[in-house]
């Protein structure tokens, strides 16, 4: 029989064009890429022993039949496995490999795998796939079934990149897919014209399109600083942990980039990124993954005493300015370490681990190797689920506002209230203030927040009329991202005369922390804003390093103590003392005094006796929502008599 080999050929030429390719760049060494050089191999094999195979059939004579039969054994073999490993290439590079799917597509292939392996093996005794009759090459009654296990794996192979379709683009899918139906056609038309040896070609094709779409190197490359990128890195793990390898990976990120891009434009700014790159390539060793931005990192054997070298190396570097168009440029670098699978288990709690790390690292201003711990990612965890916990309560307006009794000494009175916003979810239940406000400031949803906060506010005090109730103002908090607004006085009133609110019923709290923020912004709304009749109060005073020139230069008409320094007084003397010259101070300057914290009749009194103005806390009331708080005013004489009026009577 005349065979047509010249299609085998160009699948040679193919396969090895293909793999010069793959070898001319920068690959990563995974599994999938190992599978995929395999079936180059197999597509090679295959089509130098179809060659062969023609050439000996045609001389039968010439050659030994044991060496016909070896030659077509190896030709069968590996004609057949070409299409079972690019299923298991296939499994794995759509992640499906360890899914149910996965798990019966693997069955398949065992099966497969093991069915040609002895029927190719024991052909010469059995005659099931082929054999040797009078010098005639003769078909044995299992050689269909060969073919039947080519169409089935191909069908597998449809069917894995039609249900990835999420994982992987429609181009790839359609490509894949319609190589794949290729394929079938031309196993068919081989199995019809068996001089036409065509399969072989058709599968050096579908290699070809494979390295330029699923197996692309490039997408395991940051190319513009030639090195792994994410997707390399989180492989490298997936790798590591399907062998079962402890390792740890040191992770840094470097501070100042923004100066670089602002100032001196991106282009220099990626210039200032390559040479840093090419320094730790020269000054370290091992690979290194660029993560994102300007974060990298390393991975080791948990053994290895390269980390702390490698640590040592980039404190050092980062001690000295890098150049970029002979420009120098001071970095700072944080950096971290976490143990898999001590710490993190998975890729996803890896780069969670290494967040919240790297994080806690910048809000310790800590230049030394942080060593992530689980409650760091826990707590890092925390804070994601409450920015969305956030996202949602801003979408849903679900904020609660709670208003908290201030009493008057001067009007025996509770006179006024602070506004306090709550937040609580069906999972985490109460989230305090303390922990969600910072994390609003953090992802920019504050202003919303605030504005939420301000429109129930408004809407409580126009709803139950509260002026009856003997309110005379309420508190609200501003946040210094709102204070740095220079259209919010106008925005704050627009919300008033919506509402209809008297602008003296309004008190604005802003923290010391307004001290740090653009002075000119701030006094132009205070300005504004006190005008029209709010009045302003700073909050929290005490904490920190308290400092009396904001006093003086802002128009403020309250100080709130903070509960801190009224709770320090209680016990300590030397604190009595600064609370009693603070007090004296404040109102030497014609300021009011809000104390905040006030939790027994003994610190109510002694605040009363130093000069406070008014007393807030539980000791009259916890903060509550607003129709206990209603209920709370209308029955507030007897508050005030049983927590006042008659202790004081009794110590007269």
């Amino acid at each position: 029989m005349n065979y047509i080999f010249h299609y085998d050929i160009a699948a040679i030429l193919i396969c090895i064009i293909v793999g010069g390719l793959f070898f001319s760049k920068k690959h990563f060494p995974s599994k999938s890429n190992r599978l995929f050089l395999c079936i180059g191999a197999l597509i090679i094999t295959a089509s130098v022993f179809d060659i062969i195979s023609v050439y000996s059939l045609n001389h039968i004579g010439t050659f030994p039949l044991w060496l016909n039969y070896i030659v077509n054994q190896i030709y069968f073999f590996s004609f057949n496995c070409i299409y079972i490993v690019y299923l298991i290439y296939l499994l794995l590079i759509t992640e499906q490999n360890k899914d149910r799917c996965g798990k019966v597509m693997k069955v398949v292939n065992t099966f497969a795998l093991l069915y040609i392996t002895l029927s190719i093996v024991l052909t010469p005794w059995l005659k099931t796939i082929f054999y040797f009759e009078n010098d005639q090459y003769m078909h044995g009654p299992l050689h269909i079934s060969l073919y039947i296990i080519a169409f089935t794996m191909l069908g597998g192979c449809i069917f894995t990149i039609i249900t990835s379709k999420r994982k992987i683009n429609n181009m790839h899918l359609v490509t894949t897919c319609v190589i794949a139906i290729i394929a079938i056609a031309a196993v068919i038309i081989q199995f019809v014209w068996n001089d036409l040896l065509l399969v072989n070609f058709v599968a050096s094709l579908m290699y070809f399109m494979l390295f330029h779409s699923l197996q692309n190197p490039d997408e395991y490359l940051d190319k513009e600083l030639d090195i792994f990128n994410m997707k390399a890195f989180l492989q490298k793990i997936v790798n590591l942990h399907d062998k079962k390898k402890k390792f740890t990976v040191l992770a840094f990120e470097m501070e100042g980039f923004q100066f670089v891009d602002q100032f001196m434009g991106v282009e220099r700014g990626n210039d200032l990124l390559a040479t840093v790159v090419k320094d730790c390539n020269k000054g370290l060793k091992g690979e290194m993954y660029h993560l994102d931005g300007t974060r990298f990192a390393y991975i080791f054997d948990q053994k290895s005493k390269d980390i702390e070298e490698h640590a040592e190396w980039l404190k050092w570097r980062f001690v000295t300015a890098f150049h970029v168009k002979r420009v120098a440029v001071n970095l700072t670098v944080r950096m971290c370490t976490v143990d898999f699978p001590e710490v993190a288990s998975t890729r996803e709690e890896m780069l969670n681990a290494i967040d919240s790390a790297l994080e806690f690292a910048k809000e310790e201003n800590s230049y030394d190797v942080v060593i992530a711990t689980k409650e760091m990612t826990e707590k890092h965890q925390r804070s994601a689920i409450i920015s969305h916990i956030l996202k949602s309560a801003v979408r849903n307006k679900s904020f609660e506002v709670y208003f908290q009794p201030i009493y008057s000494i001067e009007d025996k009175a509770f006179s006024a209230a602070e506004a306090l916003v709550r937040l609580r979810d069906e999972e985490l239940g109460f989230i305090p203030p303390d922990e969600f406000i910072p994390i609003a400031e953090q992802t920019g949803l504050i202003l919303e927040v605030g504005d939420i906060v301000f429109h129930k506010v408004c809407d409580f005090l126009q709803s139950e009329n509260v002026q009856d109730l003997g309110i005379r103002y309420v508190e609200v908090n501003l946040s210094m991202v709102q204070c740095m607004q220079e259209d919010l006085h106008k925005h704050l009133k627009s919300i008033m005369d919506k509402y209809q609110i008297p602008y003296n019923m309004i008190d604005f709290e802003v923290t010391e922390t307004f001290s740090t923020s653009d002075n000119r912004i701030l006094m132009n709304n205070m300005a504004n804003l006190i005008d029209s009749g709010c009045t302003f109060a700073v909050d929290d005073y005490g904490t920190g390093f308290s400092n009396t020139d904001y006093l003086i230069e802002f128009p403020f008409d309250l100080v709130k103590l903070d509960k801190s320094v009224v709770w320090a007084a209680t016990d300590n003397d030397k604190a009595m003392k600064v609370l009693e010259h603070t007090a004296a101070m404040i109102k030497s300057l014609g300021l009011k005094i809000v104390a905040e914290g006030v939790e027994t009749f003994e610190q109510a009194l002694m605040l009363r006796s130093i000069g406070c103005d008014f007393l807030q806390g539980y000791y009259f009331s916890k903060p509550v929502p607003p129709v206990e708080y209603v209920e709370f005013m209308k029955t507030a004489d007897k508050c005030i008599k049983e927590k006042l009026t008659d202790r004081l009577a009794m110590l007269s």
